[in-house]
């Protein structure tokens, strides 16, 4: 796990966004039913974010919006 999020931060540094597809989710996440659930909150945890999960197929992560705008409260 500590690869892929390695390989996922370099993505996102030099493009925003980072894919991962189904043979990579498999090996981390093997259980389908619980893989988008611990997908997120693997996110969660490097402060990016799941922004799209098509099961089976493609999970798109990016970096997680700041909880406060500069200069708007």
């Amino acid at each position: 796990m500590q690869k892929l999020a390695k390989t996922i931060a370099t993505d996102l540094d030099r493009e925003g966004r980072s894919a991962v597809y189904l043979s990579e989710m498999a090996r981390v996440w093997p259980d389908r039913k619980t893989r988008e659930k611990e997908m997120t909150e693997f996110a969660q945890r490097h402060h990016w974010r799941l922004r799209y999960y098509k099961d089976d197929f493609v999970a798109i992560f990016d970096k997680a919006p700041s909880a406060k705008i500069s200069g708007r409260n």
